[in-house]
């Protein structure tokens, strides 16, 4: 199997100027938005399903790799394995219906790839926006820990009674590109590519990896959804954590006006402005 390794330094501080974060009402400030983190990698310590139609079954999930969505004051377990079927002969999937992001249940549009520059120059790209899940960065959760009690990275680290918040000793970590839609590209600000030649980047070690993505297409794509599907591996022999369940990304390109659209859209506008004129002059 081979890995394309990824040397990332932290992403230069991103203004949220003029900004406006659409979360729920029950969600905090967000701990590292500023950074353009808004994912953590953890594993799930939970052994016993305490909740639903399968309460008392293993956790499938039990020390697995999650990408965990900052949801504020508490995580949004993305793609985990989830059970299915009749509860005396449950199958097991690598997947879950919360696979998606922007999650499903928001009702949230694809994320919107935009005009790029310098290096995404001629090229539409992700960008940080009015929406939570714009923020693509990921980080190893530990890189919330040991702030003051009752901070924001302490209430996110410590949700879930501690279920994310081991750490990742002897974790490599890698992102597996599972399948994307013909046209997008995955890099970062400085690399165009990552995945030219491997389906596998190695994103570090387990408990100080840091990646923040970039996610574009020609600006001449097609209008419509553009998806990409991952999965989290551990790398190291030496450590017990598995992969992750499968989880995506979708982004969207606006359609492009046909030329005559512009034409009658422009002509319009004369017709309004010379009648305004026409009218003030009497």
């Amino acid at each position: 199997m081979h890995l394309k390794l990824l040397h990332t330094a932290r992403a230069a501080t991103l203004s949220l100027a003029g900004l406006m974060i659409v979360v729920s009402l029950d969600v905090l400030a967000s701990s590292r938005h500023e950074e353009g983190i808004g994912f953590y990698i953890g594993y799930d310590a939970l052994t016993t399903i305490n909740s639903g139609t399968y309460t008392g079954l293993p956790n499938p999930n039990a020390n697995r790799l999650t990408l965990l969505l900052d949801h504020g004051n508490h995580f949004h377990g993305m793609g985990t394995y989830s059970y299915t079927g009749l509860l005396d002969a449950p199958e097991i999937l690598p997947t879950s219906t919360n696979n998606r992001i922007p999650e499903i249940s928001s009702g949230e549009s694809p994320l919107l790839l935009t005009a790029g520059n310098d290096l995404y120059t001629g090229m539409l790209r992700s960008s940080v926006g009015s929406s939570e899940y714009s923020y693509l960065g990921i980080a190893s959760i530990q890189s919330l820990a040991g702030h003051a009690p009752g901070s924001t990275e302490d209430i996110l680290f410590h949700s879930s009674s501690d279920r994310w918040s081991g750490t990742l000793d002897g974790a490599q970590i890698g992102l597996r590109l599972v399948s994307s839609s013909p046209g997008l590209y995955i890099g970062t600000e400085t690399i165009l590519d990552l995945y030219e030649g491997s389906d596998i980047i190695a994103l570090g070690a387990g408990n100080s990896l840091e990646f923040n993505p970039v996610y574009r297409v020609d600006a001449n794509a097609a209008a419509g959804l553009y998806s990409a599907t991952f999965e989290l591996l551990n790398n190291s022999p030496d450590s017990f954590l598995q992969s992750s369940g499968l989880f995506s990304f979708d982004f969207s390109v606006a359609s492009v006006p046909e030329p005559e659209t512009y034409t009658m859209l422009t002509t319009g506008l004369f017709l309004l402005a010379w009648t305004r004129r026409k009218r003030t002059r009497h």
